[in-house]
């Protein structure tokens, strides 16, 4: 079995020459008598005759010459270079941009041996061998390209799924394993000094398996964090069982901690994570999380937590999971699960700033189905506020809700829609202020589009409300009575938009082709009937709240709208509302006496300006009619562009009788983020301009390496109850995890 050896040598004239001496050798050959088809000796003398003529050549071209047999190797193996030579008959010399094919096997050096019955090479200088995805360099390679074994000097190398190793010494044990001695492994991409790398001294590497490290250091930038005398690491794109690594860090608290984790992957679609925190100061926690995926569109996970508190004896605990699933008996399923023995203690406990201003906790599970105009609802849900000397616990034990939206009535204008509900609700509100009890609402509702021009759209609706409660309050709201109470009520609307006027302004400018100006005068009448005395009805959500209406509001919009070149549709560039409420039964302004009312509201004023997109602004205004003073004004803008981002918000309110300041507060948050940005900032600030103080200081600030990360957090907080300055500091490592978390309170600094 004759191989093709790629070489240099010979110019054009004298490859032409000789492929001509190989075509009559060949012919010669093939075409002769049987004995002399059979001895392979003519084709050699060919080939032989050929390598002469081109090497005497002497000019810098490639050919193609079988050269002497080799052993039983599974393809050909191509070798290439600028300068080759046969040192024996089956060795092959070759130097100066050497390059051997075999299979799926690529080796460049600068200087190679190759035996052609052994299928063995020594390699030297410059050395890479490309493996399918895999690649390893190194001073000085000696491998079997037959067993695909063999030993590199001062290398590097790479497993799967993102793992890079050095070694000075590697050796190649099979497809698979790799041996390393005084090594370094690490998911950093190679460089000099990666943000960090395990130093080891001999290690065992299975791709698809464990790498088996003796002698282990971390070392973060070259400097050494901890040491362990054995470590076993999963070198798989699969989930691994096993511990992770340790998470260290600090609380002015609690003192310095040290965290560790247990993973197991029990099965395909289920894991579960065991976690252990112990503190200097005494404190230990322990820790579950489970998460499962028990079929398509289908995941959940739950964790639960508990630690002892040394001061006090005291174990305190919590609880937080969701899951999700798109058909579940037919319906959309998604639920989520949060609670904990003592809300104050994990607001101080907890490593995250975003549940320490919580003052409820809100578990649910919510199911939904739709089928043409009709959607099924089934709800159920906890609800747990937290006071200063007590809690609040509302449940529903579930909501049944069947909704309907506007829907045509055969071919006519009419439309008509529903929402209606059946409930079983469980309520401590404190004392004897708890119970069972249940109610069924209905409030079905008409509407009609009378027949207009395109410039005037006039809409009635009509509807009713009829709500059952089977208890009550007694006179005092301290009690549940097992008295039955109900409440109905009319409601009655008039929607009038129009006659609307447009004019059309043939004017270039910027991006624009034209604008379009439209006024737009609209007219909005709200009825509720009184429904009697309600005050016994127990309160439980929005339903249960009943605001007897007999009013109207009267607006006149100014819109301004500009084609755009590129793509001809028109967006809104802004809009100017002036609007009014006036009502027809009881007043809405009144003194503080009550000797001066009118039954017109304020009159009030929205500015909206989006003159590109990404940027919006806002400014409101109401002016109070009766004392002729503001009553609250605003300004409100933000911006998003190309990862920079800008919210401001100001507030202020007044009392119209005296004009006096009530309020005035300016929240503010900007930064940049992205993909594409390794430093990304958030600022959040809240400022109480009426008593001159920050209520909130928020400044988060992260840095993302090509393998390592560090978050920095500030927050001072001045308007709960709990008032509280931290500052947290965090790193974790790509392969690794969060290494580093340092939290600590800063009032006493």
């Amino acid at each position: 079995m004759q191989k093709p050896v790629q070489y240099a040598g010979g110019g054009p004239n004298a490859l032409l020459w000789g492929m001509a001496t190989v075509s009559w050798f060949w012919k010669r050959g093939a075409s002769g008598p049987r004995s002399a088809r059979q001895a392979p000796g003519v084709r050699w003398l060919g080939a032989w005759v050929t390598a002469a003529a081109i090497l005497w050549s002497g000019a810098a071209f490639a050919g193609t010459l079988p050269g002497p047999p080799v052993g039983k190797a599974a393809g050909p193996v191509t070798l290439r270079a600028d300068h080759q030579e046969w040192i024996k008959k089956s060795k092959w010399h070759g130097s100066g941009h050497v390059e051997i094919l075999y299979q799926d096997i690529k080796i460049t050096c600068d200087d190679v041996q190759f035996d052609n019955e052994t299928m063995e090479l020594v390699a030297r200088g410059n050395v890479i061998m490309d493996q399918g995805p895999r690649r390893f360099t190194a001073s000085k390679l000696t491998y079997n390209l037959k067993t695909k074994t063999g030993k590199f000097i001062n290398a590097t190398g790479q497993a799967a799924p993102e793992y890079y190793f050095t070694g000075k010494e590697i050796d190649k044990l099979d497809a698979t394993r790799f041996k390393l001695f005084d090594a370094t492994f690490t998911s950093c991409s190679p460089e000099a000094r990666p943000p960090w790398r395990f130093k080891i001294k001999r290690a065992l590497i299975e791709e698809e398996g464990y790498g088996h490290f003796h002698g282990v250091s971390l070392q973060v930038k070259g400097v050494p964090v901890f040491y362990l005398p054995y470590l076993l690491w999963p070198v798989k794109t699969e989930r691994t069982s096993g511990l992770l690594v340790p998470t260290f860090g600090y609380s002015n608290r609690r003192g310095m901690y040290i965290g560790n984790a247990l993973y197991l992957a029990l099965a395909r679609s289920y894991d579960t994570t065991i976690y252990v925190d112990t503190y200097s100061q005494g404190w230990f926690g322990i820790g579950n999380e489970w998460r499962w995926t028990p079929k398509e569109h289908a995941k959940g996970d739950v964790t639960g937590y508990v630690v002892r508190d040394p001061d006090t004896g005291v174990t305190e605990w919590k609880i937080d999971g969701k899951y999700q699933q798109d058909d579940f008996l037919g319906f959309h399923l998604v639920s989520e699960l949060h609670d904990m023995s003592d809300l104050d203690f994990f607001r101080e406990y907890e490593h995250t700033f975003n549940r320490n201003t919580l003052r409820s906790l809100y578990s649910y599970v919510y199911m939904t189905r739709a089928w043409g105009p009709y959607n099924l609802n089934i709800r159920m849900d906890r609800r747990k506020t937290y006071l200063t000397s007590s809690q609040i616990i509302l449940q529903q034990l579930p909501e049944v809700e069947l909704r309907v939206r506007p829907t045509r009535i055969r071919e006519t204008s009419l439309f008509w829609s529903l929402v209606s509900s059946v409930n079983l609700f469980n309520v401590d509100r404190g004392g004897r202020l708890s119970g069972t009890y249940e109610r069924l609402d209905a409030h079905p509702e008409l509407s009609y589009t009378l027949p207009s021009p395109p410039w005037l759209s006039i809409t009635p609706r009509f509807g009713l409300r009829s709500t059952y409660y089977t208890k009550s309050y007694n006179a005092q709201h301290t009690a549940f009575l097992d008295s039955s109470i109900d409440r109905s009520y009319v409601e009655a609307g008039l929607d009038i938009v129009g006659p609307s006027f447009s004019r059309i302004i043939h004017h270039s400018w910027g991006p624009f082709t034209k604008f379009k100006h439209l006024i737009e005068p609209r007219l909005e009448y709200g009825f509720v009937s009184d429904p009697g005395d309600i005050s016994r009805i127990p309160r439980f959500d929005e339903v249960d709240s009943t605001l007897v209406t007999n009013k109207v509001r009267v607006s006149i919009a100014n819109r301004l709208f500009g084609r755009m070149k590129s793509s001809h549709s028109a967006r809104e560039l802004g809009s100017f509302i002036v609007y009014q409420d006036y009502s027809f039964s009881e007043p809405l302004d009144f003194s503080f006496d009550r000797t001066q009312s009118s039954r017109r509201g304020p009159l009030g004023g929205i500015l909206r300006i989006t003159p590109v997109g990404g940027i919006y602004v806002e400014a409101r205004a109401e002016f109070d009619t009766l004392f002729h003073n503001l009553s609250s004004d605003s300004l409100s803008a933000s911006m998003f562009r190309k990862g920079k981002f800008l919210n401001f918000t100001w507030y202020q309110g007044y009392v119209p009788q005296t004009g006096k300041r009530t309020s005035s507060q300016i929240r503010t948050s900007f930064g940049f983020s992205g993909a594409n940005r390794p430093f990304q900032l958030r600022l959040h600030l809240s400022y109480d301009v009426q008593q001159s103080k920050f209520l909130q200081q928020r400044i988060v600030a992260r840095y993302q390496g090509s393998c390592w990360g560090v978050t920095v957090e500030y927050r001072d907080l001045e308007f709960t109850n709990y008032p509280s300055k931290d500052l947290r500091i965090s790193v974790d490592f790509k392969g690794l995890g969060r290494l580093l978390d340092i939290r600590t309170g800063l009032q006493n600094q």
